[in-house]
C-alpha cells in the first residue's frame, strides 16, 4: 500500500506545485514566454519567413502510397481452408459468402514503412473506416513480406495466418487489394504548406541531444558535490520547518469508511443490461474455459480477493469517533496548504537568493561550480541544479543539460515530461534557439511525451498553447496543413502533428473561420489523396468537439455534414453530444 501512496504522490506532486501558476507561470504578456523571449522569437520569425519567400516552390512531395481493398478477419478451424482459397485467387465476395468472415471491409488504404525498435525493416497497410471510428492494419517483417508475396499486388491477398500457442485456435487477417498501392504528387498548395513547415521546424535537429549522451536518472552515487552545494544553499537561506501530512490518511479513511458503509446493492438483480458495469479484462492473462461468466464478475476472477492486514492508521481511525476523524482530517489538509504557501513563498524569493549569493559569496560560487562539472563529468542532473546553472553559470548551459535529461512520466498525471518541455522552450526562447523552442512547444501543444501510462482523464488539465504560437507571426494555418499532411520518405526528423491535439488547440485560435473554411477544402479536394483527406476529416471532427460552445459545433458540424455525399469515402460526420 505504501508504494501505491508513493507512486500516486509522485504523480500528483507536480500537479500540485503548479496550481499556483495553473500548468505554466503566465507573464505580464498573458503568455507562458516572457515579453523579451516573445520579442527575440519575433524577430526570428521574421528573418525565417523572408527566406521562406525565395524558396523553390517547384518541388512536389508524395503522398504515402495508396489502394483500395477488402480486410478480412476470420478466427476458428476453418482459416487453413480459407488460406487455400486466398492462395488459389478467390475474389473476396466469394470468400465471404463461404466463410461468413468476422470481418469483411471495402476501404482505401494506405502503405507505410518504418523501423522498430528492433531495428528491423517492416511494412504495414492500414484501412480508416470513418463510419465506425475504426482502423484496420496488417503488418509484417519487410524481409518475410518479401519472401512470401510478389508484387504489384493488385488482384492479390496479402495474408498473415497465427496459430496461438495459448490455446492452438487459429487466426486469419488479409488484405485483398484491388489496385497497387501507389504514390501521387500533392497539389502545389498543399507541398508549399508542407514546404513552410520544413522551413519552420529544422529537420536537421532534435529537442533532445543523442540517446547516449542522455543523463541518467538523478543518482546519489555520482552527486556529491551538489549533495554539498545544496546543503549549504539550504543553510544560506532557510526554509520554515514543514508541518506534518499524512499522504495515506485520505486514502485509509476511505477504505474504511467504505468498509463501514453496509452494501445496499448486493441484493438488487440486474433487470436490464444497462445496469452492469463493464470491467476490461486483459484477455491474454486469463483462461475464460476456468470462468463461468454467467454466474461470476469477471473482475473477481481475475483478480481474486485477498485480505490484507490492517494498517496501525486503519486501526486508529477505527477507534475515533466521526468528529475525531473530521478534526484530523481538517488539520492534515491545513498543514498541507500551510505547506505549500510556505514551499511557494522560498520558491518565488529563490532566483533572487542565489543569484546574490553567487555574486557575494566565493563558497558558494566555488560549490556550484564543482556541482556543474560533477553533473556534466557523470551526466547526472536535476531540476534544482538545472535552475540554478540558468539563473548563474548561463541559460546556455542549463539548455544543453536539460536537452541531454530525458524525462519519463510516471503515470498519466504526471506533468514532470510537459514542464520539463516548457523549461527547454523558455531557455531556448531566452538564447534565440529558435529550431529548439519550436519542436519543443510543438510537443507542448501535441503532447508529445513518454510516459509509463498515460490515461485520457489527464489530458483536460494539459494545454495547447496555440496562442503562443499566433503571436509570433507565424503563418499557423500553413504550419498545420505542413505538419498535418502525410508524405512518403519523410526525413527522420519530419515534425508529424497529432491530429486530436490540434484539432483542439484550432478550437482556441483567434482565426478559426479561416481555420474551417481551409480544413473543409481540404477534406474536399478533388487532386488531394485520399488518406490526407480522410486525416483533415479527424482533424475537423477533432476541432468542433473541442470549440467551447454547443452552438459553434452545431454550426461548424453542419458544415461538416454537408460535403460528406462527395467524399470518396464514407464517414459518419458530426453527431450531437448529447
Amino acid at each position: 500500500m505504501k508504494y501505491c501512496i508513493t507512486l500516486l504522490a509522485l504523480c500528483i506532486a507536480p500537479m500540485v506545485c503548479s496550481q499556483s501558476y495553473g500548468e505554466f507561470k503566465v507573464h505580464e504578456n498573458g503568455l507562458i514566454y516572457s515579453p523579451a523571449a516573445v520579442g527575440k522569437l519575433k524577430h526570428i520569425v521574421d528573418s525565417l519567413n523572408l527566406k521562406f519567400k525565395v524558396c523553390d516552390f517547384s518541388k512536389r512531395f508524395q503522398s504515402m502510397p495508396q489502394a483500395h481493398g477488402y480486410y478480412v478477419t476470420l478466427d476458428g478451424s476453418r482459416c487453413k481452408e480459407a488460406l487455400a482459397d486466398m492462395k488459389a485467387g478467390m475474389a473476396p465476395e466469394t470468400l465471404r459468402q463461404k466463410y461468413a468472415t468476422e470481418t469483411f471491409a471495402q476501404l482505401p488504404l494506405h502503405e507505410y514503412r518504418y523501423t522498430n525498435y528492433e531495428k528491423k525493416s517492416m511494412i504495414g497497410w492500414q484501412m480508416l473506416d470513418l463510419n465506425s471510428n475504426d482502423q484496420h492494419d496488417l503488418e509484417f517483417e519487410l524481409a518475410d513480406f518479401q519472401s512470401q508475396f510478389k508484387e504489384p499486388l493488385a488482384q492479390k491477398w496479402v495474408y498473415s495466418y497465427e496459430v496461438s500457442d495459448y490455446d492452438k485456435s487459429e487466426h486469419l487477417a488479409a488484405i485483398y487489394f484491388t489496385s497497387t498501392p501507389t504514390a501521387v504528387s500533392l497539389p502545389a498548395n498543399y507541398s508549399r504548406a508542407i514546404q513552410y513547415a520544413l522551413c519552420m521546424i529544422d529537420t536537421t535537429q532534435t529537442v533532445m541531444l543523442a540517446e547516449r549522451d542522455s543523463y541518467e536518472l538523478f543518482n546519489r552515487k555520482h552527486t556529491k558535490a551538489f549533495d554539498k552545494f545544496w546543503s549549504y544553499l539550504e543553510k544560506k537561506y532557510n526554509r520554515v520547518k514543514p508541518r506534518p501530512y499524512d499522504y495515506e490518511l485520505a486514502y485509509t479513511l476511505d477504505q474504511l469508511n467504505d468498509d463501514e458503509t453496509p452494501d445496499t446493492t448486493a441484493a438488487i438483480a440486474y433487470d436490464s443490461m444497462e445496469k452492469v458495469d463493464y470491467v476490461a479484462v486483459d484477455t491474454t492473462a486469463v483462461d475464460f474455459t476456468l470462468v463461468d461468466t454467467t454466474a461470476v464478475d469477471t473482475a473477481v476472477a481475475v483478480y481474486p480477493y485477498e485480505s490484507h492486514k490492517p494498517s496501525r492508521l486503519y486501526l486508529r481511525l477505527q477507534r475515533m469517533s466521526k468528529e475525531e476523524r473530521q478534526q484530523l482530517i481538517d488539520k492534515n489538509e491545513a498543514n498541507f496548504r500551510y505547506n505549500q504557501a510556505q514551499d511557494s513563498i522560498w520558491e518565488s524569493q529563490l532566483a533572487e537568493r542565489v543569484q546574490t549569493l553567487y555574486a557575494t559569496d566565493k563558497k558558494f560560487s566555488s560549490l556550484l561550480h564543482s556541482a556543474y562539472e560533477e553533473a556534466k563529468t557523470h551526466s547526472q542532473s536535476n531540476d534544482n541544479l538545472e535552475r540554478v546553472i540558468a539563473w548563474t553559470i548561463g541559460p546556455r548551459e542549463a539548455l544543453e543539460m536539460k536537452r541531454r535529461r530525458r524525462v519519463v512520466g510516471g503515470c498519466s498525471m504526471d506533468q514532470r515530461p510537459r514542464i520539463h518541455a516548457q523549461e527547454i522552450a523558455v531557455l531556448a526562447a531566452e538564447t534565440t534557439h529558435w529550431e529548439i523552442f519550436l519542436r519543443s512547444h510543438l510537443d507542448i501543444m501535441n503532447d508529445r511525451f513518454d510516459r509509463v501510462s498515460d490515461g485520457s482523464y489527464a489530458y483536460a488539465g494539459r494545454k495547447t498553447y496555440i496562442r503562443e504560437l499566433e503571436v509570433l507571426d507565424i503563418n499557423l494555418i500553413d504550419l498545420v496543413l505542413g505538419i498535418t499532411l502525410r508524405i512518403d520518405q519523410a526525413s527522420q526528423h519530419h515534425y508529424f502533428g497529432s491530429i486530436g491535439r490540434m484539432g483542439r488547440a484550432l478550437a482556441e485560435s483567434q482565426d478559426r473561420e479561416n481555420i474551417e473554411k481551409t480544413i473543409l477544402e481540404a477534406i474536399t479536394a478533388s487532386d488531394l489523396d485520399v488518406y490526407n483527406r480522410q486525416l483533415f476529416y479527424y482533424l475537423y471532427l477533432n476541432y468542433v468537439y473541442n470549440l467551447p460552445e454547443l452552438a459553434q459545433q452545431e454550426v461548424a458540424g453542419a458544415r461538416l455534414n454537408a460535403v460528406l455525399a462527395s467524399l470518396p469515402f464514407t464517414a459518419k460526420g458530426y453527431v450531437r453530444r448529447e
